[in-house]
């Protein structure tokens, strides 16, 4: 019974694809883990959505955006939606379902955003001071 259990809780988290490319502002999943809590000065990023859509930060400040994509449990199965962070200057993350993205902002101005795969149906911007 527990050689099954075992099974289907690999199963169920490998269902739930990749987590995007290397570097020092993206993060995996934490083990054993399907979604990332939301920052606390962030943006989560869910099915469709950027939560909160529009931030407005002080200059230095850096935001992080939190997947949080993945329904479902190691039992039943997961389903999680891939999405990405695409800047209109072209800074971009990866593709990812579950994971972390950052980006720190020096200068003032508004940078606004979207979804690579959701286009302007999913997009947001920050504002900096």
């Amino acid at each position: 019974m527990r050689a099954v259990l075992v099974t289907l809780a690999v199963a169920g988290l490998a269902a739930c694809g990749g987590g995007g490319g290397a570097g020092s502002n993206v993060t995996s999943p934490p083990p054993g883990g399907t979604n990332n809590p939301p920052p606390s000065n962030g943006v989560t990023v869910s099915n469709n959505t950027f939560s909160p859509a529009n931030k407005s930060i002080a200059a230095g400040s850096t935001v992080t955006w939190s997947w949080n994509t993945c329904t479902g449990d190691v039992y039943s199965g997961q389903t999680c939606q891939s999405h990405s962070v695409t800047f209109d200057d072209g800074v971009t993350s990866p593709t990812q379902s579950q994971g972390t993205y950052s980006r720190t902002f020096s200068a003032a101005g508004t940078y606004n955003y979207h979804c690579a795969i959701h286009g302007a149906a999913m997009a947001g911007s920050v504002t900096v001071q």
